[in-house]
């Protein structure tokens, strides 16, 4: 039977890790780091004296990392609050970072942007040990003013993105076990080796506050709604507006801050944290000819509100993907256009992951895609239905939910239907006898069971 250090240079070889570069700094080797940077002020954010003395009382004391203290601001996390004990470490936990980092090195070099390797550069993300968040920390408010905040498990959605309209950036501090691949929680290999390099891109961290201060917005109008609303049916709805726009707000992130994909001539480069941190989605979303691409203009309505009103995958690889020509282009997703845009959406048919909608830019087109006259037809002919995979059942739920929206011709935009193309043919009557309503809004409108009208798509 191999011994545990057998097997451990085994792993390392594998992913050719320098098993004795797995050895963590000592608490006076962090200490002395961190006073060094604290005190370094050929930064684009010196940290201001008190703060950086603060932080390097807090850490000298032995203190476990919580929240950043290195501005005004904070963030109260609640029941979600955690710490990072640096020496509570195993070897093992730090040898399944190297072999982590070691694999995403192999495909962040060949795939991912200039500006995010940069990021990588000036963290230090890229070791062969576990970062002491103290020294990340300080690292990252210096170049970006953004700081972290570790938390004991996902955070619900509200919390997220109240702590990005401070600059936070929740990140987890447990390290998933050794040549674990997939997990269904983030652990610090998704949050700091994927996340933190896109701090450096100052119009994706300008764009990843947005998107907590447009959130902030919402929350503020559904509450000043709800402290006026007595009646129980008005509150539900004034509820599932509100859940609504945020949908399409996250969706906006969730195209560019997690999954964008940016044109580097004469190349495609990836930006996405949630690309860049899974090694086998960084090749596929660049390499593969099964996902599609399209080159999309974030300063253009029609092109912001294809990523609001499109669905994503969250378990499996996206089945489309969004370029964008250069970085600059974000800056025109401001709090306030997000919120504006959110709200147009709800009035534009919704789109499934593998729709190509009339007007795309369309660089690749992957083995799944699907006109969108084809999710109708399909219904017509029952050819696929909720109990199917889960691209068909995205289909149809994209489909029911558009239809119910054109029974009521009211509750469409014609005029922002039209930035997506052509009408689809009349659909053939009885299209939705067979449908039984899995929610509870009731029986399918009357108003669509002749289906005489042709919807705009």
């Amino acid at each position: 039977m191999d011994s545990p250090n057998d097997r451990y240079r085994q792993i390392a070889q594998r992913h050719g890790v320098d098993l004795a570069s797995v050895s963590p700094p000592s608490f006076a080797d962090r200490t002395e780091a961190l006073e060094k940077c604290l005190a370094d002020k050929n930064v684009p954010f010196p940290i201001p004296q008190d703060k950086a003395q603060e932080c390097l009382r807090a850490a000298c004391s032995g203190q476990p990392f919580r929240i950043g203290m290195l501005s005004d601001q904070t963030v109260d996390l609640g029941v979600y609050t955690n710490a990072q004990h640096y020496d509570a470490y195993t070897f093992e936990e730090n040898l399944s970072w190297a072999c982590l980092i070691a694999e995403q090195q192999k495909s962040k070099h060949r795939y991912a942007c200039g500006e995010y390797l940069h990021g990588e550069e000036l963290f230090s993300i890229g070791g062969a040990v576990i970062p002491d968040f103290y020294l990340l920390n300080a690292r990252i408010f210096q170049q970006t003013q953004w700081q972290l905040a570790t938390v004991n498990q996902i955070i619900p959605a509200e919390l997220f993105f109240t702590c990005h309209s401070r600059r936070f950036f929740p990140v987890t501090t447990f390290m998933r076990a050794l040549e674990q691949d997939y997990l269904q929680e983030p652990d610090i290999g998704h949050d700091v080796a994927g996340h933190v390099s896109t701090f450096t891109i100052p119009v994706v961290a300008q764009l990843m506050q947005s998107h907590g201060l447009a959130r902030n917005r919402i929350y503020q109008e559904r509450d000043d709604a709800l402290a006026v609303s007595t009646d129980p049916q008005e509150r539900q709805a004034i509820e599932r507006r509100g859940d609504e726009l945020l949908l399409y707000a996250e969706r906006i992130y969730w195209f560019t801050v997690e999954f964008g994909l940016v044109l580097e001539d004469p190349s495609i480069r990836a930006y996405g944290a949630g690309i860049l941190s899974s090694p086998g989605e960084t090749r596929f979303s660049i390499d593969s000819n099964r996902p599609t691409r399209i080159l999309v203009d974030p300063s253009s309505d029609r092109d912001l509100l294809r990523l609001a009103t499109t669905d994503y995958l969250i378990n499996e690889f996206q089945k489309t993907y969004f370029v964008i020509r250069q970085f600059h282009l974000l800056e025109s997703i401001t709090p306030e256009r997000i919120v504006r845009i959110a709200k147009l959406a709800s009035k534009l048919p919704h789109f499934s992951w593998r729709d190509l909608v009339p007007g795309d830019h369309v660089l690749q087109v992957g083995e799944s895609a699907v006109s969108t006259n084809e999710k109708y037809l399909r219904l017509a002919f029952h050819s696929f239905d909720t109990h199917c995979e889960q691209g068909d059942e995205c289909l149809t739920r994209t489909a029911i939910r558009n239809l119910r929206l054109f029974a009521k011709k009211s509750n469409a935009n014609a005029e922002l239907c039209e930035l997506f193309g052509s009408q689809i043919p009349p659909v053939p009557a009885g299209i939705m006898d067979w449908f039984v309503p899995r929610d509870d809004q009731g029986e399918f409108p009357q108003a669509t069971r002749p289906l005489d009208l042709a919807p705009p798509v």
